[in-house]
């Protein structure tokens, strides 16, 4: 009986890496000013997550379902919608991991960032 040359090939472990923190935002990261980067950097830092661990996508509209490909603990949607209803600064499990959706960056004030600060807490209880 001959054996298919194909169970020799990829004998190998495969592994499915996670993406633990997906960042979204509405328009390119360069667009953005040094103040709106440092305040991500601050929100993040907030949480112990560095901003070099995280993966940004630009979507000015966001699938939900569509991230399933990153396989993602949490997502924060900083201004972009969302196809789902998702409220705005509350911790909010959907498609398999927790979101948060949030203003845009440069319209955060104080009382906006109080909220998105317990939403993540609730996060990264």
């Amino acid at each position: 009986m001959d054996t298919p040359l194909a169970s020799y090939l990829f004998q190998e472990d495969l592994y499915s890496f996670t993406t633990p923190i997906i960042v979204i935002l509405p328009k390119d990261w360069e667009s953005y000013t040094d103040e709106d980067e440092k305040l991500l950097t601050k929100i993040l830092t907030s949480v112990k997550v560095d901003i070099n661990a995280v993966q940004i996508i630009v979507l000015p509209t966001v699938d939900l379902s569509a991230l399933h490909i990153y396989s993602p603990a949490r997502v924060l949607i900083f201004g972009a919608e969302a196809t789902e209803n998702i409220s705005l600064y509350e911790s909010t499990a959907a498609q398999g991991f927790m979101v948060i959706r949030a203003d845009h960056l440069d319209l955060l004030d104080d009382q906006k960032k109080k909220s998105l600060w317990t939403a993540l807490r609730q996060m990264f209880v």
